[in-house]
């Protein structure tokens, strides 16, 4: 951690809000594609669902290694991008 400074580990830490949120996604009934009829198209629809909340923390990861590795720019874009899908993936509960 002292690779980092604690502006960056504050801005990717904020991906890792979505973690709380993922009980909500798995089990709370939440469909913001829409449904469907067939099975297949179901599940694919479930993922999609379950990448709102887990893409951020992905990006969490990714965000720091980049920065880690000498490119300051792209990772501060990574936890930039994964702030702004945190706050999406907040607000599909809410609304």
């Amino acid at each position: 951690m002292k690779d980092f400074p604690k502006w960056m580990l504050a801005l990717a830490g904020f991906s890792l809000l979505p973690l709380l949120l993922a009980p909500f996604y798995l089990f709370g009934g939440l469909h913001p594609f829409g449904t469907s009829e067939w099975m297949a198209v179901s599940f694919v629809l479930y993922l999609l669902t379950n990448l709102i909340w887990l893409v951020p923390v992905w990006l969490f990861f990714v965000s720091l290694d980049f920065y880690r590795r000498g490119y300051e720019r792209i990772g501060v874009a990574i936890a930039i991008a994964g702030a702004l899908l945190t706050v999406v993936s907040g607000l599909l509960l809410i609304l």
